[in-house]
């Protein structure tokens, strides 16, 4: 027996391989589950996402098959899950991953707990070196945030996992025109910004939520609460912190309010927070920060694979990828 959404079911094993012992979340297109892998030795844990699209044409599965294999040379990196298969049954389609053993970063960034410049420097140090990957694939996560965010129990090492378009993948419709569309708007409000609200997001999105994150770990407040400049628009934040010029200016620069003014790309931004020495004086609480300088790196185009683990606008199925990839930063 095992538990989804705290109703005692029978256990219900996927392609006769994957046990299911408990559901971890979900709801609307997905549901994510704790599996057991029983044609191992070990049987170990593995996460399975269950995506159920409005429709199963061969042309929705020929892109989750895509757009999995994305996903799979994601899962190269050592802080990101790997893939461990994908698969049909019964109408829903369902992507295998390494299971994490750890807690998310919600467990360490909580409302009302301001955390150290130390403990912020090495979150963004280890996040933006995992994003700095994913970016050189043109891939875009669209969804950092401390819930996203896993400490692995054994090493301490973050891995940054629920990439957005998998979520995205369970909505995938084909209209009579032949298109394969969803009408999803993959993010979360506060960590979200403007251009991927409206449905464009980009590099500088993710780059943004990371920015975020790290002000929420300082203020002890949360990303949605934040005031605006009524003018500018720019968030208002350092009147709450103590903290070194540099690492103000980093995080300012990262969450400007258009992604022009953004780093285009998390090795530009991790670049920026490595430039400098630790010996910054402090930031007084009422003094403005000027703007992060421009970082003198050659422009270089992106490998056009924005996929199963990326977003963007949508595309006509004709021989193209779901998502549109982004074309250089």
């Amino acid at each position: 027996m095992g538990k989804i959404w705290g109703i005692q079911v029978t256990m219900t094993t996927l392609v006769g391989r994957y046990e299911v012992t408990e559901t971890l979340g979900g709801g609307g297109f997905a549901i994510t589950y704790l599996a057991k892998d029983i044609m191992q030795p070990s049987k170990p844990l593995c996460v399975v996402k269950q995506l159920r699209p409005n429709q199963t044409h061969p042309r929705v599965i020929d892109f989750f098959s895509k757009e999995a294999a994305i996903l799979e040379k994601l899962g190269k990196h050592p802080q990101i899950p790997q893939l461990l298969a994908h698969f049909e049954q019964d109408d829903n389609l369902y992507i295998v991953q390494e299971y994490i053993q750890g807690h998310d970063l919600s467990k360490e960034i909580s409302p009302g707990k301001r955390l150290s410049e130390a403990y912020v420097r090495k979150l963004l140090q280890d996040v933006l070196e995992v994003l700095s990957f994913v970016h050189e694939y043109g891939v875009i996560h669209r969804d950092i945030k401390p819930q996203n965010l896993m400490r692995r129990r054994e090493d301490g090492k973050i891995f940054i996992i629920d990439f957005g378009a998998v979520k995205e993948l369970g909505s995938l419709m084909l209209t009579p025109q032949g298109e394969v569309i969803s009408s999803m708007v993959i993010g979360t409000p506060g960590y979200m910004p403007n251009e991927q609200g409206l449905g464009k997001p980009c590099l500088g999105s993710d780059i943004y939520a990371a920015g975020m994150t790290a002000i929420q770990a300082l203020t002890g407040t949360q990303p949605h609460e934040l005031k605006e400049n009524p003018e500018t628009g720019e968030v208002i934040w350092l009147d709450a912190v103590g903290i070194s010029q540099h690492l103000a200016e980093v995080i300012t620069k990262m969450v400007r309010r258009h992604h022009s003014f953004r780093y285009s790309h998390a090795q530009y931004a991790l670049q920026a927070l490595n430039s400098e020495t630790q010996s910054s004086p402090p930031v007084a609480k009422s003094q403005p920060v000027p703007l992060a300088p421009k970082i003198n790196l050659s422009r270089r185009r992106t490998l056009q694979l924005l996929g199963f683990a990326g977003g963007g606008f949508l595309l006509t199925a004709g021989g193209k990828t779901l998502f549109d990839s982004v074309s250089s930063v």
